[in-house]
């Protein structure tokens, strides 16, 4: 495979995907569904999108693994050989209620590493990817690596679950920032690390298919990417996450171990 020729042909379809995520947003009678709770939302354009990568991909790569959100394309156990990660839009809850500030993912992976990776988002048509080794990007302009700071000289992004089931945690590392910010989208929050706007991004336990494009693109800007007890990402699992400067991601990590029967 010439991951370069892979890249430019999945672009475009991160591009048309996008176009028709914006025509969407017109349909008034796009059928919305809850799954797990009635913030756990699914719409028609969720598995379409999915839909439309599934198959692009079993059309010039039929021997590749797929996981997504809302199908299932054969049992995903390992990641051995390549393994395409799709999550069609993260921030289903904001594409409903508020027609912005969700994006649409795809990643692949080839034996657990990333090769490349896009996070689309779909309102300001700001295309943020990374190729192994080649930098990551906003659209056409490359992305500087991130500069290092302490959790005390940045703002943090929390996911709302992180707020709601671990109040004092949440409470002690919003203490030690400047402040902290919720958009309600993974890829979303961390775009605002990769982009130096926020220092860090803390979660409870989010999918694979969730952290798995931003974890690419953060790695090639140099930043820290690790479960909250700092251990390694497991792939395929879910994972409690800190994504950060090095220097924030260390105070965070020291706040967890020293709180760590805290919200329990």
């Amino acid at each position: 495979m010439d991951i370069a020729v892979t890249a430019k042909l999945v672009r475009g379809w991160v591009e048309e995907a996008g176009q028709l995520l914006r025509e969407s947003l017109s349909n008034t009678s796009i059928v919305v569904e809850e799954k797990s709770h009635p913030s756990d939302l699914v719409t028609e354009m969720d598995r379409s999108i999915e839909a439309f990568y599934v198959e692009k991909i079993r059309k010039e790569f039929p021997t590749h693994q797929i996981i997504g959100e809302e199908g299932s394309y054969g049992e995903v156990d390992n990641m051995d050989g390549y393994v395409w990660i799709i999550d069609p839009i993260d921030g289903t809850l904001n594409y409903v209620k508020q027609k912005r500030n969700f994006c649409s993912m795809i990643a692949l992976y080839k034996d657990g590493v990333g090769i490349f990776s896009f996070i689309n988002d779909v309102i300001n048509e700001d295309i943020y990817y990374a190729i192994k080794g080649k930098g990551a990007y906003c659209n056409d302009k490359q992305l500087e690596n991130v500069t290092t700071y302490p959790l005390g000289k940045g703002l943090v992004a929390l996911n709302t679950k992180m707020v709601m089931l671990k109040p004092t945690l949440s409470k002690k590392i919003i203490q030690e920032a400047l402040g902290v910010r919720l958009i309600g989208s993974a890829g979303l929050e961390m775009v605002q690390v990769i982009t130096n706007r926020v220092s860090a991004y803390v979660t409870t336990p989010l999918n694979f298919w969730d952290v798995a494009p931003g974890i690419m693109i953060a790695s090639e800007l140099g930043l820290k990417c690790s479960r909250t007890d700092n251990s390694p990402i497991k792939m395929l699992e879910k994972n409690p996450i800190v994504i950060a400067n090095e220097n924030t991601h260390q105070d965070i990590i020291n706040i967890m171990k020293k709180t760590s029967n805290i919200d329990v």
